[in-house]
């Protein structure tokens, strides 16, 4: 692993000193001096700890100025404009819809692997000292069910953008794996196939599930729903039908469906009845510019908004579904899209990151893939109903229902970024159509899909060669 941080001490002294600069809970004021954060105050208690995840997820909604990339939500957005339905009306995001920022040099590559791996060391740290810190038993169980998720959560990210996705690829090099916190000593270990990568993803949820319970400081944090939800994705992806239908169900109970004066109100509020798990932007913490409303409300108070949306995706809403009323033609001659409106202060909008919509249609296919049309045309319509007034049931079964339910998932969840992780799972290929603005076709199974491992990796990690462990840049697999 590329070592962010030379020592699991000094991570802590300077995540730590990072959360009292940004002004966080009134624990953290009442430590000792930032400069004089010990070693053993950094590990002895549950509040310490506890720090660490919290500043783990708020690193999330902050922009890296060093690789000029903006917060958490940029890993859904990237993956959208990978797909069929962003159309980018000014530089910001031009390179990641035309295919330029995925080999091994780009900051996009690395950025996504320094997030994810930095993440992967902190909880490896909490994991590691929980036991023996001070605190209730009830905190160190809450404290790391959420370092475990957020492991797991790491390292899903991570396979699936560096490697191939697990129905085509379970015996191919995923990421390497770290159960321990770094030191300067750490060497680097080798890339783990995919399957192992998914077993400990299994693993790490699973040991989540058996420690939290739904209560929560906020949204911006994990709770048992989003394991559920985050169980629902994984099973989804490796085609555990059974499963994922199970998991979507539990995860979206206390979550209903947002009414559609909700839908329309600008995505932008946290305390929204139907998202499980979001990035919560206050006013103190908010990404600035790397705001996801910063990136799509063209009318908002911003010169970084550039994101538009395809005429193939707009055509695809009825006229009385109330999605199509949030886009509009702007003076681009593009769609722009009012989903994603600023909050009432600039930058402060919030963003879903697990909605109920999601799993009731991840719950609709599965259902569908293992014989129960009946509860899958149900669970489709429970969102179709909801958003268009005129839907009605669908009568199809078979694949037939599938691709209905995958087009849903698109329409629902646009600049989500779910739809192009469904292309991969399922095998959809590329076809952008001639009104893009970058025209491109690709094959189902394309390198091109899969980021390449940055090369700084490869000059610290002992374990891994380039001419041999590189992902390739172009060709199938």
């Amino acid at each position: 692993m590329k070592k962010i941080i030379n020592s699991s001490e000094q991570s802590l002294k300077v995540l730590l000193i990072s959360l009292l600069i940004l002004g966080c809970d009134e624990e953290f004021l009442n430590m000792s001096p930032a400069t004089q954060v010990s070693d053993v105050d950094a590990l002895a208690t549950t509040n310490t700890l506890g720090a660490i995840m919290k500043g783990t997820i708020r690193e999330w909604r902050t922009i890296t100025y060093a690789m000029n990339m903006s917060g958490g939500h940029s890993w859904a957005i990237n993956r959208d404009a990978m797909g069929p339905d962003i159309i980018v009306g000014q530089s910001w995001w031009k390179s990641e819809v035309a295919y330029s920022s995925y080999t091994q040099g780009t900051n996009r590559v690395k950025w996504n692997w320094w997030l994810f791996y930095k993440a992967i060391n902190n909880a490896n740290i909490v994991i590691a000292n929980v036991a023996e810190a001070q605190g209730t038993q009830a905190d160190k169980d809450r404290i790391k069910g959420e370092a475990l998720a957020i492991r797991g959560f790491s390292y899903y990210e991570l396979v699936t953008t560096y490697a191939p996705t697990y129905s085509r690829g379970a015996s191919s090099m995923g990421v390497p794996i770290y159960l321990e916190p770094t030191t300067p000593e750490t060497k680097g270990n080798a890339r783990s196939t995919v399957e192992e990568v998914y077993t400990q993803v299994i693993a790490d949820y699973t040991a989540a599930k058996g420690l939290l319970t739904a209560s929560r400081g906020d949204k911006g944090y994990v709770n048992s729903n989003v394991i559920d939800g985050m169980l629902a994705r994984l099973y989804l992806t490796m085609g555990n039908y059974a499963a994922a239908a199970l998991s979507a169900n539990s995860a979206r109970q206390g979550y209903p469906l947002m009414s559609q004066a909700q839908w329309t109100s600008g995505f932008n509020d946290i305390s929204n009845p139907e998202w499980i798990w979001g990035q919560h932007n206050t006013v103190q913490e908010n990404p600035d510019w790397g705001g996801v409303s910063s990136q799509f409300d063209l009318e908002g108070n911003s010169n970084e908004a550039s994101l538009h949306a395809s005429d193939a995706l707009v055509s695809l809403y009825s006229a009385t579904d109330i999605r199509k009323s949030t886009f509009y033609v702007n003076t681009t001659g593009f769609w722009a899209s009012r989903k994603f409106r600023q909050g009432a202060t600039t930058y402060e909008g919030d963003y879903p990151y697990m909605r109920s919509a999601e799993m009731y249609l991840i719950e609709a296919e599965a259902q569908e893939r293992t014989g129960n049309s009946a509860g899958a045309q149900a669970s489709l319509f429970a969102v179709q109903g909801n958003r268009d007034a005129s839907a009605v049931s669908s009568d199809k079964t078979g694949q037939a229902l599938i691709d209905e339910i995958i087009t849903e998932k698109r329409r629902e969840l646009w600049g989500e970024g779910v739809h192009f992780s469904d292309m991969l799972r399922t095998g959809i290929a590329l076809k952008r159509d001639a009104l893009h603005n970058e025209v491109m076709s690709k094959s189902a199974n394309s390198w091109e899909y899969i980021f390449q491992i940055p090369e700084q990796e490869f000059m610290i990690n002992e374990n891994m060669d380039l001419a041999t462990d590189q992902n390739p840049p172009t060709g199938t697999y």
